[in-house]
């Protein structure tokens, strides 16, 4: 008895966690797409093309965390209300509100998210004990590294 309801306390933890993941995945989402739709380039076609990728690539992440979170039998709370509640991103605008300002906070969301991963990767391992969840978690944080090292790129 003590070790089903040990475990379903370890699928639970697991499944909060990934939720505030996810939580902060839809609200980079946001951000990006608003990048996307309100800033104007010289290189419109390229910049266009290059927030595209990127919001579809978080699009991506956010169907496997949703998926991850499902198989454990739990559903994230999919509201912006609760969004708002658990992000662990800033809410209000601080940068100027221009190009570089938009960038430097796009990055400044993605290192923040690439941190939380970075730091809850040993506390989602001993959650999970399964190196499925491990492998899952290494990749979320390969994919926010690679956009970060693309948006710094474009700040150069």
């Amino acid at each position: 008895m003590k070790t089903t309801t040990s475990k379903r306390a370890h699928i639970r933890n697991l499944t909060n966690k990934l939720s505030s993941i996810l939580c902060d995945e839809y609200i980079l989402l946001t951000k990006t797409k608003s990048v996307d739709a309100n800033l104007q380039y010289v290189d419109f076609q390229d910049k266009y093309l290059f927030f595209s990728a990127q919001s579809s690539e978080i699009d991506i992440i956010i169907q496997h965390i949703e998926k991850r979170v499902h198989a454990s039998g739990h559903y994230a709370d999919a509201m912006l209300k609760a969004f708002l509640k658990v992000t662990r991103f800033n809410k209000k605008r601080k940068k100027i509100n221009d190009r570089t300002g938009y960038l430097n906070e796009l990055l400044g969301d993605h290192e923040n998210l690439i941190a939380i991963l970075k730091n809850n990767t040993s506390l989602l391992e001993t959650t999970s004990k399964d190196s499925k969840t491990d492998d899952f978690v290494t990749t979320l944080t390969e994919s926010h590294e690679k956009m970060a090292w693309f948006l710094r790129s474009y700040l150069k």
